[in-house]
């Protein structure tokens, strides 16, 4: 016989009780996990379709957003576009721009054209010297346009 060999049949049922025992404890945990993520899920999933239902009342309601529920960010309203561009009557940009008129009043390239001449002024301004330009208004951007 070899030394230690009895003992360690005498181990060997206590050693695949612990085993299991130990399997059990990790099978418990993971039930236990198992548990506690599918809760927080639903959690999750009861704050989502409350968010949404508010976010849907806000909107029903033509609040905006603005008052309840707690969204991270608001919506921008975005103001209808202009019939048309006030400098070439063009209807379809890809962008409207800001012109002498106010906001959205330019086409892309109306609305680039002005933005220019705005800071071609505000440099020569800026050095001191007289602009060639003093006043930018809606007939001075089409004659500058035209002459470009």
């Amino acid at each position: 016989m070899l030394p230690g060999s009895g003992s360690a049949a005498a181990q060997g049922p206590a050693q695949g009780q612990a085993g299991s025992s130990s399997a059990a404890q990790a099978n418990a945990n993971a039930d236990q996990d198992r548990t506690m993520a599918e809760a927080d899920m639903d959690l999750i999933r009861t704050k989502r379709a409350l968010t949404t239902l508010a976010a849907a009342a806000a909107l029903g309601s033509g609040g905006g957003g603005s008052g309840g529920g707690k969204n991270k960010y608001r919506k921008r309203s975005r103001a209808t576009p202009p019939g048309k561009c006030h400098s070439c009557n063009i209807r379809e940009t890809p962008e409207w721009r800001r012109g002498p008129d106010g906001a959205r009043t330019l086409c892309n390239a109306c609305g680039l054209h002005y933005a220019k001449l705005v800071r071609k002024r505000d440099k020569a301004l800026a050095n001191g010297e007289t602009p060639s330009i003093q006043r930018i208004d809606m007939e001075m951007l089409r004659a500058s346009a035209r002459a470009a």
